[in-house]
Protein backbone atom coordinates (compact mmCIF):
# COMPACT_ATOMS: atom_id res chain seq x y z
CA UNK A 1 0.00 0.00 0.00
CA UNK A 2 1.59 3.36 -1.03
CA UNK A 3 0.84 6.16 0.84
CA UNK A 4 -0.10 7.86 -2.22
CA UNK A 5 -2.53 5.72 -3.78
CA UNK A 6 -6.43 5.69 -3.99
CA UNK A 7 -5.95 2.58 -1.31
CA UNK A 8 -4.18 4.57 1.66
CA UNK A 9 -6.83 7.45 1.13
CA UNK A 10 -9.54 4.72 1.79
CA UNK A 11 -7.30 3.11 4.30
CA UNK A 12 -6.83 6.58 6.50
CA UNK A 13 -10.04 7.70 6.07
CA UNK A 14 -11.55 4.68 7.84
CA UNK A 15 -8.72 5.15 10.46
CA UNK A 16 -10.14 8.38 10.88
CA UNK A 17 -13.83 7.70 11.08
CA UNK A 18 -12.86 4.45 13.84
CA UNK A 19 -10.18 6.81 15.28
CA UNK A 20 -13.11 9.42 16.60
CA UNK A 21 -15.93 7.32 16.76
CA UNK A 22 -14.07 4.97 19.70
CA UNK A 23 -13.35 6.44 23.55
CA UNK A 24 -10.35 7.69 24.13
CA UNK A 25 -9.32 4.63 25.76
CA UNK A 26 -8.84 2.40 22.52
CA UNK A 27 -7.32 4.73 20.38
CA UNK A 28 -4.14 3.88 21.35
CA UNK A 29 -4.98 0.45 20.08
CA UNK A 30 -6.63 1.66 16.76
CA UNK A 31 -3.51 3.33 15.63
CA UNK A 32 -1.50 0.52 16.44
CA UNK A 33 -3.46 -2.12 14.87
CA UNK A 34 -4.12 0.73 11.66
CA UNK A 35 -0.15 0.98 11.77
CA UNK A 36 0.57 -2.72 11.63
CA UNK A 37 -1.90 -3.41 8.62
CA UNK A 38 -0.58 -0.74 7.12
CA UNK A 39 3.38 -1.93 7.44
CA UNK A 40 1.95 -5.50 7.25
CA UNK A 41 0.93 -4.47 3.43
CA UNK A 42 4.40 -3.94 2.50
CA UNK A 43 5.34 -7.40 3.39
CA UNK A 44 4.16 -9.72 6.05
CA UNK A 45 8.03 -10.46 6.80
CA UNK A 46 8.66 -7.05 7.50
CA UNK A 47 6.42 -6.68 10.23
CA UNK A 48 7.14 -9.89 12.10
CA UNK A 49 11.05 -7.83 11.82
CA UNK A 50 9.44 -5.05 13.45
CA UNK A 51 7.53 -6.25 16.51
CA UNK A 52 10.78 -8.30 16.97
CA UNK A 53 12.98 -4.77 16.86
CA UNK A 54 10.30 -3.59 19.45
CA UNK A 55 9.97 -6.28 21.66
CA UNK A 56 14.01 -6.14 21.96
CA UNK A 57 14.40 -2.23 22.72
CA UNK A 58 11.25 -1.93 25.10
CA UNK A 59 12.41 -5.16 26.98
CA UNK A 60 15.83 -3.38 27.27
CA UNK A 61 14.96 -0.30 28.56
CA UNK A 62 12.64 -1.90 30.87
CA UNK A 63 15.39 -4.13 32.36
CA UNK A 64 17.53 -1.25 32.65
CA UNK A 65 15.35 0.69 34.80
CA UNK A 66 15.56 -2.44 37.63
CA UNK A 67 19.44 -2.59 36.97
CA UNK A 68 22.49 -0.38 37.97
CA UNK A 69 26.21 0.11 37.74
CA UNK A 70 28.09 -1.71 34.84
CA UNK A 71 24.86 -4.06 33.86
CA UNK A 72 23.18 -1.61 33.20
CA UNK A 73 25.21 -0.35 30.82
CA UNK A 74 25.65 -3.93 29.16
CA UNK A 75 22.45 -4.43 28.59
CA UNK A 76 22.33 -0.81 26.85
CA UNK A 77 25.35 -1.29 24.96
CA UNK A 78 24.35 -4.69 23.65
CA UNK A 79 20.79 -3.59 22.29
CA UNK A 80 22.16 -0.86 20.63
CA UNK A 81 24.68 -3.51 19.28
CA UNK A 82 21.80 -6.37 18.42
CA UNK A 83 19.78 -2.90 16.56
CA UNK A 84 22.92 -1.66 14.45
CA UNK A 85 23.73 -5.13 13.80
CA UNK A 86 20.33 -5.88 12.36
CA UNK A 87 20.77 -2.73 10.31
CA UNK A 88 23.96 -3.40 9.12
CA UNK A 89 23.44 -6.88 8.29
CA UNK A 90 20.24 -5.93 5.61
CA UNK A 91 22.12 -2.57 4.61
CA UNK A 92 25.63 -2.97 3.96
CA UNK A 93 26.14 -6.91 3.59
CA UNK A 94 26.40 -6.43 0.04
CA UNK A 95 28.90 -3.38 0.22
CA UNK A 96 31.08 -4.51 3.12
CA UNK A 97 31.68 -8.11 1.09
CA UNK A 98 32.70 -6.38 -1.96
CA UNK A 99 29.47 -7.68 -3.62
CA UNK A 100 30.08 -11.24 -2.63
CA UNK A 101 27.36 -11.54 -0.96
CA UNK A 102 23.88 -9.54 -1.63
CA UNK A 103 22.11 -7.80 0.84
CA UNK A 104 19.01 -9.24 1.89
CA UNK A 105 15.33 -8.06 1.02
CA UNK A 106 15.75 -4.44 3.06
CA UNK A 107 12.88 -3.76 5.06
CA UNK A 108 11.17 -0.59 4.27
CA UNK A 109 11.68 2.13 6.68
CA UNK A 110 14.49 0.33 8.75
CA UNK A 111 16.60 3.08 8.91
CA UNK A 112 14.20 5.15 10.48
CA UNK A 113 12.36 3.16 12.92
CA UNK A 114 15.75 1.23 14.59
CA UNK A 115 17.26 5.22 14.67
CA UNK A 116 14.21 5.98 17.01
CA UNK A 117 14.54 2.45 19.35
CA UNK A 118 18.14 3.87 19.73
CA UNK A 119 17.19 7.01 20.34
CA UNK A 120 14.75 6.16 23.11
CA UNK A 121 17.10 3.69 24.72
CA UNK A 122 19.36 5.91 25.09
CA UNK A 123 17.31 8.37 26.76
CA UNK A 124 16.10 6.29 29.25
CA UNK A 125 19.75 5.08 30.38
CA UNK A 126 20.92 8.18 30.42
CA UNK A 127 17.63 9.43 32.38
CA UNK A 128 16.24 11.84 29.94
CA UNK A 129 12.99 10.26 29.91
CA UNK A 130 11.39 7.09 32.05
CA UNK A 131 11.23 3.67 30.70
CA UNK A 132 7.17 3.22 29.66
CA UNK A 133 5.36 0.62 30.51
CA UNK A 134 2.90 0.34 28.28
CA UNK A 135 4.04 -1.81 25.36
CA UNK A 136 0.78 -1.06 23.04
CA UNK A 137 2.18 2.82 23.13
CA UNK A 138 5.95 2.06 23.04
CA UNK A 139 5.13 -0.21 19.85
CA UNK A 140 2.74 2.70 18.26
CA UNK A 141 5.54 4.91 19.12
CA UNK A 142 7.90 2.31 16.68
CA UNK A 143 5.42 1.70 14.14
CA UNK A 144 2.92 5.51 14.18
CA UNK A 145 1.83 4.55 10.40
CA UNK A 146 2.41 8.29 8.93
CA UNK A 147 5.96 8.41 9.85
CA UNK A 148 7.31 4.41 9.93
CA UNK A 149 8.32 4.69 6.13
CA UNK A 150 10.42 8.03 6.33
CA UNK A 151 10.60 9.54 9.23
CA UNK A 152 10.70 12.18 10.64
CA UNK A 153 12.39 10.40 12.93
CA UNK A 154 10.55 11.19 16.19
CA UNK A 155 11.98 11.32 19.62
CA UNK A 156 10.23 9.80 22.36
CA UNK A 157 9.93 12.57 24.67
CA UNK A 158 7.65 14.40 22.66
CA UNK A 159 5.48 11.80 21.20
CA UNK A 160 4.84 8.73 24.05
CA UNK A 161 2.94 11.43 26.29
CA UNK A 162 0.80 12.03 23.41
CA UNK A 163 -0.36 8.31 23.34
CA UNK A 164 -1.47 8.26 26.85
CA UNK A 165 -5.76 7.52 27.48
CA UNK A 166 -5.77 11.67 28.85
CA UNK A 167 -3.74 13.07 25.97
CA UNK A 168 -6.48 11.76 23.62
CA UNK A 169 -9.21 12.44 25.75
CA UNK A 170 -8.10 16.07 24.58
CA UNK A 171 -8.72 15.29 21.09
CA UNK A 172 -11.54 16.39 19.76
CA UNK A 173 -13.38 15.75 16.04
CA UNK A 174 -12.16 19.51 14.63
CA UNK A 175 -13.54 20.50 11.31
CA UNK A 176 -10.46 22.78 11.27
CA UNK A 177 -7.97 20.37 12.12
CA UNK A 178 -8.97 18.02 10.37
CA UNK A 179 -8.69 20.14 6.93
CA UNK A 180 -5.76 21.83 7.90
CA UNK A 181 -4.30 18.51 7.77
CA UNK A 182 -5.70 17.55 4.63
CA UNK A 183 -4.33 20.86 3.05
CA UNK A 184 -0.74 20.10 4.11
CA UNK A 185 -1.16 16.29 2.63
CA UNK A 186 -2.43 18.17 -1.16
CA UNK A 187 0.68 20.25 -0.56
CA UNK A 188 2.72 16.83 -0.54
CA UNK A 189 0.87 15.34 -3.13
CA UNK A 190 1.89 17.98 -5.04
CA UNK A 191 5.33 18.33 -4.61
CA UNK A 192 5.29 14.54 -5.47
CA UNK A 193 2.90 13.65 -7.81
CA UNK A 194 3.09 16.85 -10.01
CA UNK A 195 6.58 17.49 -9.73
CA UNK A 196 9.20 14.79 -8.15
CA UNK A 197 7.74 11.87 -10.12
CA UNK A 198 7.57 14.49 -13.53
CA UNK A 199 11.23 15.47 -13.09
CA UNK A 200 12.56 11.71 -12.10
CA UNK A 201 11.51 10.94 -15.70
CA UNK A 202 14.46 13.07 -17.20
CA UNK A 203 16.22 12.72 -14.26
CA UNK A 204 16.47 9.00 -14.93
CA UNK A 205 16.89 9.16 -18.18
CA UNK A 206 19.77 10.92 -18.61
CA UNK A 207 21.48 9.60 -15.39
CA UNK A 208 21.25 6.14 -17.23
CA UNK A 209 24.06 7.14 -19.78
CA UNK A 210 25.33 10.11 -19.14
CA UNK A 211 28.28 9.68 -21.34
CA UNK A 212 25.50 10.12 -24.33
CA UNK A 213 24.80 13.49 -23.18
CA UNK A 214 26.50 16.77 -23.13
CA UNK A 215 27.16 18.41 -19.87
CA UNK A 216 24.92 21.05 -20.43
CA UNK A 217 22.23 19.28 -20.17
CA UNK A 218 23.39 16.90 -17.52
CA UNK A 219 23.70 20.29 -15.45
CA UNK A 220 20.15 21.00 -16.08
CA UNK A 221 18.97 16.83 -14.81
CA UNK A 222 21.57 17.71 -12.20
CA UNK A 223 20.00 20.72 -10.78
CA UNK A 224 16.69 19.04 -11.32
CA UNK A 225 17.59 15.99 -9.51
CA UNK A 226 18.15 18.83 -6.70
CA UNK A 227 14.87 19.94 -6.19
CA UNK A 228 13.44 16.00 -7.34
CA UNK A 229 14.99 14.70 -4.13
CA UNK A 230 13.45 17.82 -2.38
CA UNK A 231 10.54 17.63 -3.44
CA UNK A 232 9.97 13.82 -3.26
CA UNK A 233 11.16 13.44 0.19
CA UNK A 234 9.43 16.96 1.70
CA UNK A 235 6.80 15.76 -0.10
CA UNK A 236 6.15 12.82 2.25
CA UNK A 237 7.25 14.60 5.26
CA UNK A 238 4.06 17.27 4.53
CA UNK A 239 1.99 14.37 4.27
CA UNK A 240 2.87 12.68 6.98
CA UNK A 241 2.60 15.64 9.26
CA UNK A 242 -0.48 16.06 7.69
CA UNK A 243 -2.23 12.81 8.23
CA UNK A 244 -0.94 13.58 12.10
CA UNK A 245 -2.68 17.25 12.33
CA UNK A 246 -5.92 15.47 11.24
CA UNK A 247 -5.33 12.65 14.14
CA UNK A 248 -4.97 15.50 16.74
CA UNK A 249 -0.94 14.03 17.00
CA UNK A 250 2.04 16.75 16.96
CA UNK A 251 5.28 15.49 14.91
CA UNK A 252 8.31 17.65 14.02
CA UNK A 253 9.12 19.57 10.97
CA UNK A 254 11.78 18.00 9.02
CA UNK A 255 12.01 20.61 6.21
CA UNK A 256 12.58 24.60 6.33
CA UNK A 257 13.11 26.16 2.98
CA UNK A 258 16.67 24.42 2.84
CA UNK A 259 17.63 25.77 -0.37
CA UNK A 260 17.79 29.28 1.04
CA UNK A 261 20.47 28.23 3.44
CA UNK A 262 23.20 30.57 3.58
CA UNK A 263 25.82 28.20 4.52
CA UNK A 264 26.25 24.37 4.72
CA UNK A 265 25.61 24.09 7.98
CA UNK A 266 22.14 26.48 8.16
CA UNK A 267 21.30 24.01 4.96
CA UNK A 268 21.45 21.22 7.55
CA UNK A 269 19.36 23.19 10.34
CA UNK A 270 16.28 22.93 7.71
CA UNK A 271 17.21 19.43 5.34
CA UNK A 272 15.95 16.15 7.41
CA UNK A 273 16.00 17.95 10.47
CA UNK A 274 14.85 14.90 12.42
CA UNK A 275 18.10 13.59 11.20
CA UNK A 276 20.71 16.04 11.42
CA UNK A 277 19.41 16.55 15.17
CA UNK A 278 19.17 13.21 15.83
CA UNK A 279 23.03 12.78 14.85
CA UNK A 280 23.90 16.06 16.60
CA UNK A 281 22.37 14.41 20.23
CA UNK A 282 23.45 11.44 19.76
CA UNK A 283 26.48 11.35 17.83
CA UNK A 284 28.19 14.63 17.71
CA UNK A 285 27.62 15.51 21.30
CA UNK A 286 28.67 11.89 22.85
CA UNK A 287 31.67 12.12 20.61
CA UNK A 288 32.82 15.69 22.51
CA UNK A 289 30.94 18.33 19.98
CA UNK A 290 32.56 21.50 20.13
CA UNK A 291 33.95 20.86 23.61
CA UNK A 292 37.19 19.76 22.61
CA UNK A 293 39.17 21.78 20.67
CA UNK A 294 38.94 23.07 17.56
CA UNK A 295 40.89 19.74 15.80
CA UNK A 296 38.71 17.56 17.55
CA UNK A 297 35.37 19.58 16.53
CA UNK A 298 36.21 18.96 12.68
CA UNK A 299 36.71 15.56 13.51
CA UNK A 300 33.51 15.17 15.46
CA UNK A 301 31.64 17.16 12.04
CA UNK A 302 33.84 14.63 9.80
CA UNK A 303 32.75 11.44 11.74
CA UNK A 304 28.74 12.66 11.71
CA UNK A 305 28.46 13.48 7.86
CA UNK A 306 30.54 10.47 7.02
CA UNK A 307 28.34 8.42 8.96
CA UNK A 308 25.35 10.33 7.60
CA UNK A 309 26.47 9.20 4.23
CA UNK A 310 26.63 5.63 5.69
CA UNK A 311 23.02 5.86 6.52
CA UNK A 312 21.86 6.53 3.52
CA UNK A 313 23.14 3.45 1.74
CA UNK A 314 26.20 0.81 1.83
CA UNK A 315 28.09 3.02 -1.09
CA UNK A 316 31.01 4.48 -1.81
CA UNK A 317 28.71 7.07 -3.35
CA UNK A 318 26.95 7.92 -0.30
CA UNK A 319 29.91 7.68 2.07
CA UNK A 320 31.82 10.21 -0.18
CA UNK A 321 28.36 12.46 -0.63
CA UNK A 322 28.64 12.70 3.17
CA UNK A 323 32.10 13.42 3.59
CA UNK A 324 31.43 16.25 0.74
CA UNK A 325 29.38 17.66 3.19
CA UNK A 326 31.68 17.89 6.07
CA UNK A 327 34.44 19.16 4.44
CA UNK A 328 32.00 21.38 3.19
CA UNK A 329 31.70 22.39 6.98
CA UNK A 330 35.06 22.14 8.33
CA UNK A 331 37.01 24.47 5.30
CA UNK A 332 33.81 26.46 5.61
CA UNK A 333 34.91 27.07 9.10
CA UNK A 334 38.19 27.14 8.67
CA UNK A 335 38.17 29.96 5.99
CA UNK A 336 36.00 32.51 7.88
CA UNK A 337 38.26 35.06 8.21
CA UNK A 338 39.46 35.26 4.83
CA UNK A 339 35.49 34.76 3.89
CA UNK A 340 35.21 37.93 5.95
CA UNK A 341 38.05 40.07 4.86
CA UNK A 342 37.04 39.14 1.34
CA UNK A 343 33.89 40.39 1.70
CA UNK A 344 34.71 43.63 3.58
CA UNK A 345 37.38 44.28 0.51
CA UNK A 346 34.25 44.00 -1.89
CA UNK A 347 32.15 46.79 0.51
CA UNK A 348 29.49 43.49 1.47
CA UNK A 349 27.64 43.75 4.70
CA UNK A 350 27.39 40.38 5.71
CA UNK A 351 23.09 41.03 6.52
CA UNK A 352 22.68 42.74 3.14
CA UNK A 353 20.90 41.67 0.22
CA UNK A 354 23.42 41.14 -1.99
CA UNK A 355 25.20 39.13 0.53
CA UNK A 356 22.65 36.94 1.29
CA UNK A 357 21.52 36.01 -2.60
CA UNK A 358 25.35 35.27 -3.01
CA UNK A 359 25.72 33.11 0.09
CA UNK A 360 22.40 31.21 -0.81
CA UNK A 361 23.67 30.78 -4.52
CA UNK A 362 26.77 29.55 -3.10
CA UNK A 363 25.26 27.06 -0.83
CA UNK A 364 22.89 25.67 -4.18
CA UNK A 365 25.76 25.02 -6.18
CA UNK A 366 27.60 23.25 -3.45
CA UNK A 367 24.68 20.89 -2.58
CA UNK A 368 23.37 20.47 -5.89
CA UNK A 369 27.37 19.39 -6.62
CA UNK A 370 27.35 17.00 -3.67
CA UNK A 371 23.63 15.39 -5.29
CA UNK A 372 25.60 14.53 -8.02
CA UNK A 373 27.28 11.60 -6.12
CA UNK A 374 24.10 11.17 -3.99
CA UNK A 375 22.33 9.91 -7.31
CA UNK A 376 24.72 8.24 -9.26
CA UNK A 377 24.52 4.70 -10.08
CA UNK A 378 28.21 4.33 -8.71
CA UNK A 379 32.04 6.27 -8.51
CA UNK A 380 32.27 5.68 -12.20
CA UNK A 381 28.86 7.22 -13.63
CA UNK A 382 29.51 10.06 -10.88
CA UNK A 383 33.48 10.75 -13.12
CA UNK A 384 31.23 10.14 -16.07
CA UNK A 385 29.07 13.09 -14.76
CA UNK A 386 31.91 15.47 -14.77
CA UNK A 387 33.60 14.70 -16.92
CA UNK A 388 30.64 15.68 -19.65
CA UNK A 389 30.99 19.00 -17.91
CA UNK A 390 33.43 19.79 -20.31
CA UNK A 391 32.14 19.32 -23.08
CA UNK A 392 28.63 21.40 -22.75
CA UNK A 393 26.85 21.33 -26.10
CA UNK A 394 23.98 23.98 -25.38
CA UNK A 395 22.74 23.01 -28.75
CA UNK A 396 20.81 20.18 -26.57
CA UNK A 397 18.91 22.69 -24.45
CA UNK A 398 17.41 23.89 -27.65
CA UNK A 399 17.64 21.55 -30.23
CA UNK A 400 14.15 19.25 -29.39
CA UNK A 401 17.12 16.75 -27.19
CA UNK A 402 14.75 17.81 -23.89
CA UNK A 403 11.52 16.63 -25.76
CA UNK A 404 13.52 12.80 -25.82
CA UNK A 405 14.04 12.60 -22.52
CA UNK A 406 10.51 11.14 -21.28
CA UNK A 407 8.70 14.43 -21.60
CA UNK A 408 7.04 15.98 -24.29
CA UNK A 409 6.59 20.08 -24.11
CA UNK A 410 2.96 20.55 -22.28
CA UNK A 411 4.57 18.40 -19.22
CA UNK A 412 7.98 20.26 -19.70
CA UNK A 413 6.33 23.12 -18.82
CA UNK A 414 4.24 21.86 -16.09
CA UNK A 415 7.00 20.97 -14.53
CA UNK A 416 8.73 24.32 -14.84
CA UNK A 417 5.62 26.24 -13.82
CA UNK A 418 5.21 23.78 -10.92
CA UNK A 419 8.76 24.61 -9.44
CA UNK A 420 8.02 28.41 -9.88
CA UNK A 421 4.45 27.72 -7.61
CA UNK A 422 7.44 26.05 -5.11
CA UNK A 423 10.28 28.81 -4.93
CA UNK A 424 7.48 31.54 -4.46
CA UNK A 425 5.98 29.56 -1.43
CA UNK A 426 9.24 28.94 0.27
CA UNK A 427 10.29 32.74 -0.38
CA UNK A 428 6.76 33.32 1.53
CA UNK A 429 7.32 30.86 4.28
CA UNK A 430 10.72 31.89 4.81
CA UNK A 431 9.06 35.52 5.33
CA UNK A 432 6.46 34.37 7.62
CA UNK A 433 3.95 34.31 5.25
CA UNK A 434 1.75 30.81 5.00
CA UNK A 435 -0.24 30.90 1.88
CA UNK A 436 -2.46 27.62 3.79
CA UNK A 437 -2.99 30.09 6.85
CA UNK A 438 -4.24 32.86 4.35
CA UNK A 439 -6.18 30.69 2.39
CA UNK A 440 -7.83 29.37 5.69
CA UNK A 441 -8.93 32.89 6.61
CA UNK A 442 -10.46 33.33 3.40
CA UNK A 443 -14.70 32.83 3.34
CA UNK A 444 -16.11 29.85 2.28
CA UNK A 445 -16.83 30.64 -1.53
CA UNK A 446 -13.39 31.18 -2.13
CA UNK A 447 -11.43 28.80 0.22
CA UNK A 448 -13.15 25.69 -1.13
CA UNK A 449 -12.75 26.44 -4.90
CA UNK A 450 -9.40 26.53 -4.14
CA UNK A 451 -9.10 23.23 -2.50
CA UNK A 452 -11.14 21.19 -4.87
CA UNK A 453 -8.95 23.20 -7.84
CA UNK A 454 -5.81 21.95 -5.91
CA UNK A 455 -7.45 18.42 -6.43
CA UNK A 456 -8.24 18.32 -9.92
CA UNK A 457 -4.63 19.84 -10.79
CA UNK A 458 -3.06 16.95 -8.77
CA UNK A 459 -5.44 14.16 -10.20
CA UNK A 460 -5.16 15.53 -13.79
CA UNK A 461 -1.48 16.80 -13.46
CA UNK A 462 0.01 14.13 -11.38
CA UNK A 463 1.92 11.23 -12.54
CA UNK A 464 0.31 7.95 -12.28
CA UNK A 465 0.97 5.01 -13.72
CA UNK A 466 -1.58 1.95 -14.00
CA UNK A 467 -4.70 1.81 -11.94
CA UNK A 468 -3.19 4.95 -10.42
CA UNK A 469 0.17 3.50 -8.46
CA UNK A 470 2.75 5.92 -8.31
CA UNK A 471 6.33 5.40 -7.64
CA UNK A 472 8.16 4.96 -4.49
CA UNK A 473 9.25 7.24 -2.52
CA UNK A 474 13.31 7.89 -2.61
CA UNK A 475 13.90 7.93 1.10
CA UNK A 476 11.62 4.43 0.98
CA UNK A 477 15.19 2.74 0.13
CA UNK A 478 16.57 3.99 3.50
Amino acid sequence: MQIVSIEFLFFFVCTLIIYYVVPAYFKCGVLLAASYLFYGSQNIWYLIFLVAATLLSYGSAFWMVHIQGKWKKIVFVLALVLNMSALGYFKYAGFLSGGRISSLLLPVGISFYLFMSCGYLADVYHGRIFAEKNLIKYALFVSFFPTILSGPIERAGNMLPQFSTESFKQIRFNTSRIRDGFVRMLWGYFLKLVLADRISILVDTVYLSPESYGGALILLTSVLYTFQIYCDFAGYSHIAIGISQALGIRIMENFKCPYLAESISDFWRRWHISLSSWFRDYIYIPLGGNRKGTVRKYVNVMAVFLLSGLWHGGGWTFILWGGLHGFYQVIGAFLMPVRRKFAKGLKLEEQSRSSKIIKVLVTFCMVSTAWIFFRAENLEAALEIFKQFLHPRVWELFDGTMHTLGLDGPNVMVMFAGLILLIVVDLLNERGIIISKCIARERLWIRWPIYITAVLFILICGIWGAAYDTSSFIYYQF
